[in-house]
């Protein structure tokens, strides 16, 4: 297949590419500069596109047989204004959308996130894919204003749309201020680790999981035009922060200790994030072809 990739120097973005080119797929990825690259190895080099969302040349999408769109912008715990999230999470990925379909692409996949769901997460033991989308965060929200116009312009232009919500993705590249980077380099550097008391509960999946998911959506069966076909990504397992990190202070050999307790917790926390994984999980008997 000819894919055009976006965010494959970010954390997900990366494995997805790796994964792609690994599989035999011809890739054209979009990176912001000449300086960026995936943060881990890749197998070989996809064929590269330098600009952002709002610069794409339309000629470049042209026999395209997906478009996996990954990049976004403020990713806890970086932040950044609310007017940007606006511009590149919502117009600019309508603006992929359009120059896409325009060029006669027929099939999406778009990476969302589990904080799209913010309060309605706290009425599910397995929150379901059609919970109600209640975000807390400025970047749940704008992922939503995102979500809900793409679900309405591949209905309108009878377009092929997997939407695919990501839960605790954890790995090797990941931002150095989340936890489990976090915890690694603790590790490594034979430290203690604070932390908070660890008693919330959420669905950690490594991020080359993720990318088996968001890759095997490109040619899904089950994704049929002008009917948004939307998921959870995750194992659907929920487990501690404390129990995970104890797990990963284990498999690392750290020598220092954990100390659970010393960290205030967070106000806004969510004390349960786990997935339904109905419609993912029958993805992976799901016959594809690269």
């Amino acid at each position: 297949m000819r894919l055009f990739l976006t965010g494959g120097t970010g954390f997900i973005g990366s494995y997805v590419l790796a994964a792609a080119l690994l599989a035999g797929h011809e890739v054209c990825a979009l990176r912001r500069s000449l300086e960026s690259s995936p943060v881990i190895p890749l197998p070989l080099q996809p064929q590269w596109c330098t600009g952002t969302l709002a610069s794409i040349a339309p000629s470049i999408l042209d026999g395209v047989d997906a478009v996996l769109h990954l990049a976004s912008v403020g990713v806890s715990p970086r932040r950044v204004p609310w007017t940007v999230l606006v511009e590149a999470n919502v117009v600019g990925s309508l603006r992929l959308f359009e120059l896409a379909a325009a060029a006669g692409v027929r099939r999406f996949v778009v990476a969302g996130t589990c904080h799209e769901y913010g309060e309605s997460a706290r009425r599910y033991f397995a929150i379901p894919p059609d919970a109600p989308l209640e975000p807390i965060s400025a970047y749940g929200a704008s992922k939503v204003a995102a979500f809900q116009l793409l679900r309405a312009f591949a209905i309108e232009h009878e377009l092929e749309f997997f939407y695919g919500r990501i839960f605790t993705a954890y790995g090797e590249g990941q931002f150095a201020g989340n936890f489990w980077p976090s915890l690694r380099r603790a590790a490594l550097a034979g430290e203690d680790f604070p932390m908070t008391s660890g008693k919330q509960i959420s669905d950690f999946v490594h991020a080359s999981v993720v990318a088996e998911y968001l890759l095997k959506a490109c040619s899904r069966q089950d994704v049929i035009s002008a009917v948004p076909f939307v998921a959870n990504i995750g194992t659907g397992k929920g487990t501690s922060l404390h129990a995970f990190a104890e797990q990963e202070w284990s498999k690392m050999g750290a020598p220092g200790k954990l100390l659970p307790g010393s960290l205030p917790e967070r106000t806004d926390q969510i004390d349960r994030y786990v997935p339904d994984l109905r419609g993912l999980l029958t993805a992976s008997s799901q016959p594809w072809e690269n």
